[in-house]
């Protein structure tokens, strides 16, 4: 526990060393425990407020056409068996998403000529996601409960308030989100002193992934919700 609680105060005030060293010893269970926690709690505390927006949002969508007067009547309505399951399943998401970034994140790497194995690159995607998805997440949840909408702002979104959150420009800018930054600039450095690359070379091939992750998530978040009528 206090091995786990100096890698928690280590990748924020030396994440170089401290993701290196997690990689290096392939400690990942209790940061995923962590993460796959606090997206649960948080998940169940904000449930009212962002199933009460996302019916709003059905309702003046295409998709309300498609819908009877009660089914839309009910968007809002929930069960304490609903908010459960919801959380769980975000919890689930949680995890899957850091699998598979993790997963990208270490084949960029492999390509760019780094060393180690995909347990060594989840152990540290799994530490520096302590930024994002604990510190970011609380910090977002907290807002969602302040200002009663699911649609809040931590990157350059909040810099053009007036964006529709379905434009594409809301959609790109998205993506420049100051904790997912600091959570890959942080992995960045921690690869660059595990797999012994010039912080320079790390951050070239960090910045690839970027641009990849985000090129597929406009693509996919933009057609989505053309897709849905929203």
């Amino acid at each position: 526990m206090n091995e786990f609680i100096n890698d928690c105060i280590g990748v924020i005030g030396n994440p170089a060393r401290t993701i290196a060293g997690v990689m290096e010893k392939k400690r990942w269970k209790a940061a995923l425990a962590a993460i796959l926690l606090v997206t649960a709690i948080a998940t169940f505390i904000t449930f009212p407020v962002t199933k009460v927006e996302q019916a709003k949002f059905i309702r003046d969508s295409e998709m309300a056409d498609k819908l009877s007067d009660e089914q839309l009547a009910g968007l809002d309505q929930f069960t304490p068996g609903q908010r459960i399951s919801g959380s769980l399943f975000a919890a689930v998401f949680a995890s899957l998403s850091l699998v598979l970034g993790a997963f990208f994140v270490y084949l960029f790497f492999k390509v760019g000529g780094a060393e180690g194995n995909y347990v060594h690159y989840f152990s540290g995607a799994a530490l520096a996601s302590i930024l994002d998805m604990i510190l970011g997440g609380i910090l977002k949840s907290a807002l969602i409960l302040i200002k009663k909408s699911m649609i809040v702002h931590t990157g350059l979104t909040m810099f053009f308030p007036g964006l529709d959150f379905r434009s594409l420009p809301f959609i790109a800018l998205s993506q420049f989100d100051f904790f997912s930054i600091w959570y890959l600039a942080a992995l960045t450095l921690g690869i660059a002193a595990f797999a012994r690359l010039s912080p320079k070379k790390s951050f070239v091939i960090a910045a690839l992934y970027f641009l990849f992750k985000s090129l597929i998530f406009i693509a996919f978040s933009y057609l989505s919700m053309k897709m849905m009528g929203m």
